[in-house]
């Protein structure tokens, strides 16, 4: 559970990007299937894939700005989301605060 509350925005990011990436891969394939279609020509996997690959590196930089927009929207909603682990954490430090106070432990100097 630890591994995922360090690493979720990570994974929810690579969802985020992979969904849009298949959202334009299966949006493209209807587009191109039309387009063969209409000129009367057999639909062949490897010109689709050339036209998807061009296509998703021209639309490379845009992909990547989004990705950064995301990142940036989720860093901001993190106290938002987290604000309740916050609070709970920092109610647990204040009773292990207390109970050193009690049992007169000092407190160790930070690292």
């Amino acid at each position: 559970m630890k591994h995922f509350r360090r690493w979720g925005a990570v994974y929810v990011l690579l969802l985020l990007f992979i969904g849009s990436w298949l959202g334009q891969f299966f949006t493209q394939l209807a587009e191109f299937t039309a387009t063969q279609q209409q000129h009367g020509q057999p639909f062949q996997w490897g010109e689709y894939l050339h036209t998807f690959f061009a296509a998703t590196f021209e639309n490379w930089q845009s992909e990547w700005l989004q990705l950064i927009f995301q990142a940036i929207l989720l860093l901001g909603a993190k106290h938002w989301l987290f604000k309740v682990d916050a609070e709970d954490l920092e109610r647990i430090e204040a009773k292990i605060d207390e109970v050193k106070d009690r049992l007169s432990l000092s407190t160790p100097p930070p690292v």
